[in-house]
């Protein structure tokens, strides 16, 4: 959505530094923090040993010792500004330059550290977006084409607040409040850094995931019944794509509402999806295998309503349903080399009927290579291909029975640990039989900055 992938903060191998990382395997548990993967960043307490810039992980530094001493304390302030300097060429409904931003700050807390309670953790993250013209008028694909604008809607607002609570020495956690539900379910691979929503969901499940920039109140249960084994479920408000057909409208947008719409003012629509995640650390090298199931009640958005690109005629459908799987795997690490360096695999499959959903199935697959050059053991290289088939429905997209199929390469330079430059090359194609909504082979070259502040 959910969301720009995760920028892994470490630093040029020419200078010395003490490299930020994500601790254990590629699994979607290994995240902390409540930054979705389509949130800009994942963000680790900052640390301003050795010289800055080159050893700081964040742009402001330790501010003389007080990011340190609250860290220790249970508090975490973290921030992260991400700019897209985007040039749409090709056969795309419009061409030329357009410059989406997310600027994101999140707090998290600790309850033990801070000499409270056993167990909890409060979590609030502000996000304002926006973008100097339409992102999905140039290119109006069904993933979004632009993860940190994915459906080009300008907004300022506290996106997620919630609290977890853990038990049994964390095998089992309870969260409950305005959540992004992409950072525990439907998860391919936790660090991935492409510019385009495929990489972090199915397409089958992107219209209904209550994901950023449609956070919704709800509640998760996560469970590790064994060392190896995640079992998890959520339930969470799903008015966004419900459709009220005595008014013809479709909403409330759950990004900009609080958790009552979940609570206390709800007309009957939610979102549940609940999955099963197999990790390994050593066989001989980490990964993961998930298993998950998707279901969206009340009827859903009429399409013509709906924030995907308005298909042909009008049409109430029931809430869609789904499978979904993916899976990553760490092929190959450098002997001594830090957590995430080397090369690993991941891909994503999702399958949903196609009376109930635009998109019927859809496949992603790739890899990442951290380390790729000599001395730039922080840089990241990718490759991903993804594929989502349309429903045969007419009423339900504009592309029935067609396809969009995406293609896209980008190369991570980290500057320092707080700074990024990604150069990114996208292709999308996707026939439709309405003009404004075809995309005969668009070329979308991309620049990414983004800085840890």
């Amino acid at each position: 959505m959910r969301h720009a992938g995760p920028v892994i903060l470490s630093t040029l191998a020419a200078w010395p530094c003490a490299a930020q990382q994500v601790e254990g395997p590629p699994s979607p548990a290994a995240t902390t923090f409540g930054d979705g993967p389509q949130s800009p960043s994942f963000n680790p307490a900052a640390s301003s040993e050795g010289t800055w810039p080159w050893q700081s992980s964040a742009l402001t530094g330790d501010w003389g010792g007080l990011r340190t001493r609250l860290s220790d304390s249970g508090v975490v302030l973290t921030g992260v500004a991400t700019v897209d300097l985007a040039t749409v060429m090709g056969q795309a409904p419009e061409t030329g330059f357009v410059m989406p931003y997310l600027i994101d700050v999140s707090l998290s807390v600790d309850t033990h550290k801070a000499g409270w309670w056993e167990g909890g953790e409060i979590y609030l993250d502000f996000q304002q977006a926006g973008g100097t013209r339409s992102a999905m008028t140039m290119v109006p694909d069904y993933w979004g084409w632009d993860a940190i604008y994915p459906f080009a809607r300008d907004y300022t607002e506290l996106s997620q607040y919630w609290y977890q609570h853990s038990f049994i020495d964390g095998a089992l956690r309870l969260k409950l409040g305005k959540i992004d539900a992409n950072v525990d379910f439907a998860v391919s691979y936790p660090n991935l850094q492409f510019v385009n929503s495929a990489a972090y969901m199915p397409s089958v499940v992107a219209l209904d995931l209550t994901t950023y920039p449609y956070q919704a109140g709800g509640f998760e249960i996560l469970g590790r019944p064994l060392e190896w084994l995640d079992a998890k479920l959520g339930m969470f408000d799903g008015s966004t794509n419900w459709y009220d057909p005595s008014t013809g409208t479709s909403g409330p947008d759950t990004g900009s509402h609080g958790v009552g719409g979940f609570f206390w003012d709800n007309p009957g629509s939610y979102f549940l999806i609940g999955e099963m995640n197999a990790r390994w650390d050593q066989v001989p090298l980490p990964g993961h295998l998930n298993f998950g199931w998707f279901q969206q009640t009340g009827d859903s958005a009429e399409p013509g309503n709906s924030r995907v690109p308005s298909p042909l005629g009008q049409q109430e459908v029931t809430g869609a349903w789904g499978l979904y799987s993916s899976f990553s795997q760490r092929l190959w690490q450098p002997a001594g080399a830090s957590d995430g360096q080397g090369l690993a695999a991941f891909g994503q499959f999702g399958w949903s009927p196609p009376s109930r959903n635009p998109s019927q199935w859809s496949v992603m697959g790739g890899g990442t290579w951290q380390g790729l050059l000599p001395g730039r053991s922080a840089d990241t290289a990718g490759l991903m291909v993804a594929y989502a088939h349309f429903s045969n429905t007419p009423t339900l997209t504009p592309s029935p029975g067609q396809g969009e199929f995406v293609v896209e390469t980008f190369y991570d330079i980290q500057l320092t640990p707080w700074l990024g430059i990604q150069p990114d090359l996208q292709y999308i194609h996707q026939p439709s039989s309405v003009p404004e909504a075809d995309i005969g082979g668009a070329w979308i070259l991309t620049f990414r900055v983004s800085i840890d502040f």
